[in-house]
């Protein structure tokens, strides 16, 4: 159908000039679905580079310094990683009042 457009993401950049870029669709839910989509692929390629990590002998400690957190054993880890997810979330979604 000519004229019509799907949410698209796009990763621009590298590095700490990373982003991600979203050609937007008519339908914002769409675009939601396809952020959605994009974040569990994040989250799985995340929880695959953590195990080979870990597998190559760097420690929770390490793998938290990475992620922004200064967690030294895997639970306090996730709790750390979450709670700063849930902050972000908080302030990009708009509900931070």
């Amino acid at each position: 159908m000519i004229g019509t457009r799907t949410a698209t993401l796009r990763f621009r950049g590298s590095g700490e000039h990373l982003r991600l870029r979203m050609a937007t669709a008519p339908n914002p839910l769409a675009n939601v679905r396809e952020c959605c989509r994009a974040s569990v692929a994040v989250e799985k390629a995340l929880g695959e580079a953590i195990r080979e990590a870990l597998a190559a002998g760097h420690s929770w400690a390490e793998v938290g310094g990475v992620l922004g957190v200064e967690a030294r054993t895997p639970a306090a880890v996730k709790e750390q990683y979450d709670a700063s997810r849930s902050w972000m979330r908080k302030r990009f979604w708009g509900t931070d009042h």
